[in-house]
């Protein structure tokens, strides 16, 4: 629609910075998730509990995919069509999903449990 308002040599500079910045974004967020997998391993291998870091690694490969489908589509028509956009989200929503819940394991793993006090410490006397 915008390109009949556009002469030739005029280009969309929003529309390429947002799908590359989508594309960066995507890639660096993939990036940290498996960091911080890899970090549940080291935690897995030094203090001998189970983290499920295997999860945590595999889980955001959907947003992998998410950038994949957003390089082709870009590569070949700029943006991406309704059949592209609903399995790239979908991909994307559902590896969010999973490495919130690998997070959340392993959060489960590495906070302490808490002790009750002992009943006489609590009804100490008053002075």
């Amino acid at each position: 629609m915008f390109k009949l308002l556009l002469y030739d040599s005029e280009y969309l500079w929003f529309v390429t910075v947002t799908n590359l910045v989508s594309i960066a974004g995507s890639v660096l967020l993939w990036v940290t998730c498996v960091l911080f997998g890899l970090i549940a391993r080291k935690y897995e291998i030094v203090l001998r509990k189970k983290t499920n870091w295997q999860f945590m690694i595999f889980a955001p490969s959907g947003i992998l995919v998410f950038a994949v489908i957003q390089i082709i589509a870009y590569s070949t028509q700029v943006k991406l069509n309704v059949l592209q956009s609903w399995i790239a989200y979908a991909f994307f929503l559902l590896s969010g999903a999973l490495s919130l819940l690998g997070a959340m394991k392993f959060k489960q793993v590495v906070t302490p449990v808490k002790k009750p006090a002992a009943a006489g410490a609590a009804a100490a006397p008053a002075k």
